[in-house]
């Protein structure tokens, strides 16, 4: 006995993704419906899918709007204007740290001159052995100069410390000015000459991994040499581009094999490299867009004494020059509103981000027009967004493969089609539908032992499905289920091993489904209920009744045979007229060729005979102002004479109720024996599949 266990969804479990079968029904409803394969794929990828198994596939919207949500939770969360505050402190403790050396540094100079001037009281002691006055004036002399060489020194670094202490009270009151004045400050604390040296080395590497991403894997501190090395680079990188321009990339491997640890992998042109470098660049340009004139005043001033050498900072102008980045051009700024605060190196992150958002929304609205998903890069969806977003657009690029390898469409000049296999699938699901919703009572029809019919076992097998005779081929059940378990024992068969002999019944029954494709049955859901019963005809016969034949014909004012596959197709109709008498003549021929067993004609329509044929075709019609009803019905009933004669049933399945084609339609019944339905389009296959199981027992 099987034991289920249920649980709280906390998150953490696994949920199985859609199948290709789920894919597969949900697809064939679609197109029972529309029978557009290329509307129901564009749709199911704008749109996604809620399946019968339960699981359901996202859509293009869908990730949109994650992708929207997922912006808005970053503008509400974080306060753009807090970026200048940890610098601000840093700043602040080396200059709070300068001032306490400086405090230090006075305060030991008066101790080392407190220390060494003698005190009055040992003078005096020292003095008083001595009576003569030459050794008594020569000894205050000497203790005299190092008092005097003390305080003057005492005064020169009091001095020197008022003039700093001063400097640093009358420093500017932002950070790009405090950083410019203590660029040229000299420190009298080496602690706070080291932090301040440290800070401008951290700026420098931030800056410049925000312009050259491979600098994260190759430094760790910026030192006069690399500064050196990417001054070169920068030189180099300017002269390829301007090479570019003028249609000239031939250094771009030199440059890269030189260079190429500053960038990261899969660049292998010269644009990819610019974008690449744009990109980068735009995350510090979006961050100034987004500040307030004064801060982004504030973040220009700080950044300029960053780099001691001008000809870094001309050279890297020119590259910002070179990839149309304008530092003067504003551009729209992204609105910040949260509380949270960054740093500057969070902050051109998140600009980062910010961009690659807005990329991926851009991307997104072309795949929602272009209705593919195959560019979308999976990998950064999930990495800006969120799992659920990655793995809903890897589900949006699979699900057309999986449809592909499961063998149910293939590309042609024009896109996607349905393979047989897909229309035999859609078959069987019209079928199941139609079946699923006749009353049990009637249910049972449809199989053949209940009545006792004729039916030969065949040595052909076929997988089994639902509603088939459980007629095992044991033989090739265990093969399966040794092929797909291995060997070992037990052997465990799984519903797909099950393999039945197909079987035959000895009655045939000859049908032509003569299909109403005029205007008024474009409506209301006629014409696909038509078409759907006769997918499903074609699935049951395929199935149950392989010796059986059955044949479409579309009619307006002229009639067209159908294969199977066109059935799902919209370019052929044409819904001009309704041409009883000459669609009723070519069911008739096309039922000629068969000999034996029964012979039907299934006319799905909705109104009288507007039209017949007589040589004039429709610009005839037209131009004689149309033929008048009497006629067309009095043609009408001469071809179901003949049906008659010929031993063919012609059933109808009326989809109106009009007086005037009811009295018709019942002349037609009482001519040729056959029935007419009146039927609503939603319950049309529950009729007319249990009619045709019960009229082809009925052998000539």
């Amino acid at each position: 006995m099987v034991l289920y266990r249920y649980g709280r969804w906390d998150g953490t479990q696994t949920v199985e993704p859609f199948t290709v079968n789920d894919l597969m029904e949900h697809l064939a409803d679609r197109l029972l419906e529309r029978g557009d394969l290329q509307s129901a794929l564009r749709d199911m990828l704008q749109r996604g899918a809620q399946f019968d198994s339960g699981r359901r596939m996202g859509s293009l919207r869908d990730l949109l709007d994650k992708l929207r949500q997922r912006r808005d939770q970053q503008l509400e969360r974080y306060n753009l204007g807090s970026v200048m505050d940890d610098i601000q402190q840093k700043i602040e403790a080396v200059i709070k740290t300068e001032r306490e050396g400086i405090e230090r540094r006075l305060d030991t100079a008066r101790e080392d001159s407190e220390s060494r001037v003698p005190s009055s009281e040992g003078s005096s002691e020292s003095r008083a052995p001595s009576s003569e006055s030459g050794s008594e004036g020569q000894g205050d002399q000497t203790s005299a100069e190092p008092a005097a060489e003390n305080a003057g020194l005492r005064a020169m670094l009091e001095n020197m410390a008022r003039k700093h202490l001063d400097q640093l009270d009358n420093l500017p009151p932002g950070v790009g000015g405090r950083i410019q004045s203590l660029q040229d400050y000299d420190f009298m604390d080496p602690e706070a000459r080291r932090q301040f040296d440290e800070l401008m080395d951290t700026l420098r590497q931030q800056i410049m991994q925000n312009y050259f991403q491979g600098l994260k894997q190759g430094i760790d501190s910026m030192t006069p040499e690399m500064l050196a090395e990417i001054q070169q680079m920068v030189r180099d990188l300017n002269e390829l581009l301007e090479a570019h321009r003028r249609g000239d990339d031939s250094g771009f491997e030199d440059f890269m094999e030189k260079w190429g640890k500053f960038f990261p992998d899969g660049i292998e042109n010269v644009e990819q490299l610019a974008e690449h470098l744009r990109q980068q660049m735009a995350q510090m340009q979006s961050l100034m867009d987004s500040m307030t004139p004064e801060m982004r005043s504030e973040l220009q001033q700080m950044l300029q004494p960053l780099f001691q050498n001008g000809d870094l900072q001309e050279d890297l102008a020119d590259l910002m020059m070179n990839l149309g980045i304008y530092p003067n051009d504003r551009g729209d700024p992204f609105p910040f509103s949260g509380d949270e605060p960054l740093t500057l190196q969070e902050a051109m992150r998140l600009m980062g981000d910010m961009k690659g958002l807005e990329e991926l929304e851009s991307e997104l609205l072309e795949a929602v027009r272009n209705n593919d998903a195959s560019l979308l890069d999976s990998d950064e969806i999930r990495r800006l967004v969120g799992d659920e977003a990655g793995r809903m657009a890897e589900e949006l690029q699979e699900f057309t493969r999986m449809l592909e390898e499961a063998g149910f469409i293939q590309r042609n000049n024009k896109g996607w089609e349905l393979t047989p296999r897909a229309m035999r699938k859609i078959g069987e699901r019209a079928l199941e539908e139609i079946f699923g919703r006749i009353d049990r009572g009637l249910t049972g029809e449809h199989t053949l032992t209940r009545y006792g019919w004729g039916v030969e076992r065949l040595d052909e097998t076929k997988p089994f499905v639902f509603g088939d005779p459980f007629a095992i081929d044991m033989h090739e059940t265990l093969k399966k289920a040794l092929r797909r378990q291995g060997p070992g024992i037990p052997l465990r068969l799984a519903a797909d091993d099950f393999e039945v002999f197909q079987s035959s019944s000895i009655n045939q029954c000859s049908t032509v489904i003569l299909l109403d494709m005029s205007y008024s049955m474009l409506h209301g859901g006629r014409f696909q209920a038509g078409r759907k019963v006769a997918m499903a005809l074609d699935s049951l016969i395929r199935t149950k009744f392989p010796r059986d034949t059955l044949q479409v014909a579309a009619f307006s004012y002229f009639v067209l045979p159908l294969q199977s596959q066109m059935l799902l197709d919209t370019y052929w109709i044409d819904p001009r007229g309704t041409d009883f008498p000459e669609a009723i003549r070519v069911a008739r021929e096309m039922l000629g060729k068969f000999h034996g067993g029964t012979k039907q004609i299934i006319m799905i329509t909705d109104g009288e005979p507007h039209a017949n044929s007589t040589g004039w075709g429709w610009s005839g019609f037209v131009e004689s102002g149309g033929w008048s009803m009497r006629q067309a019905m009095e043609d009408t009933l001469r071809e179901v004479g003949r049906c008659t004669r010929d031993g063919i049933i012609v059933n109808t399945f009326m989809l109106d109720t009009e007086p005037v084609v009811t009295t018709f339609i019942k002349s037609m019944t009482r001519l040729n024996s056959g029935r007419v339905f009146f039927a609503d389009p939603n319950r049309l296959g529950d009729y007319l599949i249990v009619d045709y199981v019960k009229n082809r027992r009925k052998v000539n």
